[in-house]
């Protein structure tokens, strides 16, 4: 599955959510806008086009230039995720909602452990950088940290 960051937010493209509730994205499309008055922009959604300032640059970059030809596209956050399993009502639906959210979940539990990882590295290092200056310091000693 291709999660794409965005503001902060874990979010996919229509296709992407397409394939996980195993619908077609003009289905996925129709959906939405069958039922626009449920969807937010911003909050269920967010939409990307030319008012977009690198939008060449992010359909290359983030969507592996799939997307060249689109004139917009809709990144889908969570709760858009939701909504759609909301309209769409079936046990599919349910179960593909849970697996991205449990998905994103590892996914963020897997970043904070190796960010607590690297954060006990950046100590260790800071302690032994003051140990060798130290050491240099009373014993005059050369040091391999400059």
């Amino acid at each position: 599955m291709n999660i794409i960051e965005f503001n902060g937010e874990s979010v996919v493209e229509t296709r992407e959510l397409a394939k996980l509730y195993c619908k077609t994205p003009n289905a996925i499309t129709r959906t939405y806008f069958h039922h626009q008055d449920r969807f937010k922009e911003g909050e269920h959604f967010y939409l990307i086009d030319d008012r977009y300032e690198d939008f060449e640059e992010f359909k290359m970059e983030c969507l592996d230039g799939e997307c060249l030809n689109h004139e917009r596209i809709y990144l889908w956050t969570d709760q858009g995720l939701y909504e759609h399993a909301l309209l769409m009502n079936g046990k599919l639906a349910w179960h593909s909602y849970c697996q991205f959210i449990y998905f994103v979940f590892n996914k963020s539990e897997e970043v904070k452990q190796a960010i607590q990882v690297l954060k006990k590295a950046e100590d260790i290092i800071t302690k032994e950088k003051f140990l060798y200056v130290l050491v240099k310091e009373l014993f005059q000693h050369e040091t391999p940290y400059k």
